[in-house]
């Protein structure tokens, strides 16, 4: 910058105020989360921890809707990016072992965050109409996409067993084209089908044991969770690459 050149700031003080503010309210909402439950992160509540009051609140989110669906995004976005730091360790032309890192990663991530986790899984907030929750499904399929791309790599490096269109219900099939057209997902229908299989299979797995519902039957959700993930690797074709975490 030349002498007597004035620095010209990216937001004004006001613009840096609100983001800062839009911040913090964000991370109390988290911690009233974690420590109180999500029945407990209400604009009062909120509030009270900042020292302002409840309509003050309200100038930046227009209601408790509102703060739970940002919310929503950000631990979609987090989860995101903690999966591609992972996977980004990894070769790309190893989509196998790809896979196996970006599930061990999502278990683990869902077992240090159960509040969060079980905050994105939860039903949608009363009141949200569709376009409001549009950021948020959005978000959804960002994060769904680290996994479909994966899957897809795998598709387009080696393939794995899948069933022929002529095999599945005309319905799905319908369904599977929207999918690809929509995310932009190049596989054929039967091959989007177990994608789709190892998605649930995977996520439900883990949100078992991360939100406590596998405790009725096991201590401890590891085992039978690497038990799934070896099973997935049976169904991608991948076993090979498949080897017992130490960690």
């Amino acid at each position: 910058m030349s002498p007597g050149e004035a620095h010209v700031a990216p937001y004004s003080r006001r613009e840096r105020l609100r983001i800062a503010t839009i911040r913090e309210i964000k991370d109390v909402a988290r911690t009233l989360l974690v420590q109180e439950g999500p029945e407990n992160v209400t604009i009062r509540a909120i509030a009270r921890e900042m020292g302002m009051t409840a309509p003050a609140v309200y100038r930046y989110f227009s209601s408790r809707d509102a703060l739970i669906l940002q919310l929503r995004v950000d631990i979609f976005a987090e989860m995101a990016r903690y999966m591609r730091g992972v996977i980004g360790q990894i070769p790309e032309d190893e989509p196998g072992r790809g896979v196996i890192g970006g599930a061990r990663a999502l278990r683990v991530w869902a077992i240090k965050h159960p509040h969060e986790f079980g905050l994105i899984l939860g039903p949608w907030a009363p009141g949200l109409g569709r376009e409001e929750t549009k950021p948020d499904r959005n978000m959804g399929f960002d994060f769904g996409s680290v996994f479909s791309d994966l899957i897809s790599q795998l598709w387009r490096v080696r393939g794995f067993p899948a069933p022929e269109e002529e095999e599945l219900d005309p319905g799905l099939v319908r369904a599977l084209a929207e999918l690809s057209e929509d995310q932009g997902v190049e596989m054929p229908p039967g091959a989007l089908a177990v994608m789709l299989r190892c998605w649930v299979r995977l996520y439900g797995v883990i949100s078992m044991e991360a939100l406590g519902h596998m405790s009725f039957a096991l201590a401890e959700g590891k085992s039978f969770f690497e038990f799934e993930l070896r099973n997935l690797c049976q169904v991608l074709d991948i076993e090979e690459f498949y080897e017992e975490d130490t960690a």
